[in-house]
């Protein structure tokens, strides 16, 4: 994300558009955000975990955090801070009658 927390910030809001601020800030339900994260552990990508019917299990072995794995989750670990500020915004805006 680089070294500079304000420029990566600033990115980051920079690159959210209007329809993803609909989107993103259309459900204030908690659950539903944790359901959301809990379907990216299921991701390949992420390795996290592998689905065996109703059940997360974590796969054989350690998962090797690489260049490589950082390269295929950075996306997403950018997407969840960016659905959180904007969801977090939602709820001051409301909570502050904004």
């Amino acid at each position: 994300m680089g070294g500079n927390v304000q420029d990566a910030a600033a990115a980051l809001l920079n690159a959210i558009t209007p329809t993803q601020v609909q989107e993103w800030a259309r459900s204030n339900d908690p659950k539903e955000w944790a359901n959301e994260s809990f379907k990216i552990t299921e991701s390949v990508t992420t390795k996290y975990c592998v689905m065996h019917d109703h059940s997360c299990d974590h796969p054989d072995g350690n998962v090797r955090i690489d260049q490589a794995y950082i390269d295929k989750n950075v996306p997403i670990v950018k997407e969840q801070l960016q659905k959180a500020g904007v969801r977090l915004a939602d709820l001051l805006d409301k909570a502050l009658g904004e």
